[in-house]
């Protein structure tokens, strides 16, 4: 009974660690596809701008939009940063745990010896 409830655990951890592996690939993805969708957008909005002002743009227009630009790109860099970050965290945990269940499994191992 001991050995199933340890097993159990082990079998627990396991889940818990591949879990949070695949929390992890799903944050980067998700950070991706985010920055990709504002990288989008902005492409969009600048050639929709230019379309429309083509014959009007002046230099001043042409400082707001490379300062729009730079803006959509910080925006993005912000977001795959923090994305970046969060499966970090996961990823932190993740080893975390990985050394737990091999602690577990040497432990239990050694007992059995």
């Amino acid at each position: 009974m001991e050995a199933e409830s340890k097993n159990s655990q082990e079998a627990e951890i396991l889940l818990e660690i591949k879990e949070a592996e695949k929390k992890a690939d799903e944050i980067i993805e998700r950070a991706k596809r985010e920055s990709e969708s504002i990288l989008r957008e902005a492409s969009r909005n600048s050639s929709r701008l230019i379309t429309e002002k083509e014959g009007e743009i002046g230099k001043g227009q042409e400082k707001k939009l490379a300062d729009f630009r730079e803006k959509l790109k910080l925006v993005a860099e912000e977001k795959m940063a923090e994305g970046k970050a969060q499966a970090k965290q996961l990823k932190a945990k993740t080893e975390k745990n990985k050394a737990k269940a091999v602690e577990f499994v040497m432990k239990k191992f050694e007992e059995t010896i």
